[in-house]
């Protein structure tokens, strides 16, 4: 764990020791971030404008190899990730897949977003498109009709 992660986990600490009965009851809405370290500034960036953007949300940006810890401790709704869903643990909500493997053909390089069982593909995505992806996951988890389908 480097510097910036442990006075980040200092600050979160106490939000991690609620139950996870209690965070699913929560309506703020947890989005989690997470890129391989080369790019962890392009996490945080994004991190930082989605809080900039929707100043309600929980955000937290992270590396991949802190991937499945976050999952289980933060329990995210969404999730901004290099890496398909796969094997994870479901979240409540959204995943956005965004590739950044450069040696993909041009389909590949498309981002997979899944939200609440719903499939698609888009170029980028903008973050204008993101921001759409996290309105709708947080409607839904305001009005209790978010699942785990993803």
């Amino acid at each position: 764990m480097n510097a910036r992660q442990g006075a980040f986990f200092w600050r979160e600490s106490s939000t991690d020791m609620r139950s996870t009965t209690d965070r699913q009851q929560t309506s703020s809405m947890r989005v989690l971030v997470a890129f391989e370290v080369i790019r962890s500034v392009y996490a945080d960036t994004m991190a930082r404008a989605i809080r900039d953007l929707r100043s309600g949300l929980h955000v937290r940006s992270t590396i991949l190899e802190e991937l499945e810890w976050e999952l289980e401790s933060f329990d995210p709704h969404v999730v901004v990730c290099s890496r398909p869903k796969g094997m994870h643990p479901s979240p409540r909500g959204a995943w956005v897949e965004i590739p950044t493997d450069g040696e993909l053909e041009d389909e590949e390089r498309l981002a997979r977003i899944c939200l609440d069982g719903e499939h698609w593909r888009t170029e980028g995505p903008p973050l204008s498109e993101l921001l759409e992806v996290l309105d709708e996951t947080h409607k839904r988890l305001r009005e209790g009709e978010l699942s785990e389908a993803c």
